[in-house]
């Protein structure tokens, strides 16, 4: 929350975590914030069909 101004409010946000709670919980606060081109990516981390670099 401390650095919202860091982020473009002119750009498409997509939030997400390992399950997509967080990410949820976290397009709630952009979004009462102001930001309005906020997504959730539905799934999270667990549902990314790719292999992940670690």
């Amino acid at each position: 929350k401390q650095r919202l101004d860091e982020l473009p409010r002119d750009k498409e946000i997509i939030t997400f975590c390992a399950v997509s709670l967080r990410g949820y919980e976290a397009s709630l606060i952009l979004k009462s914030n102001g930001f309005s081109n906020v997504k959730v990516m539905d799934g999270g981390l667990a549902c990314w069909p790719y292999e992940l670099e670690t």
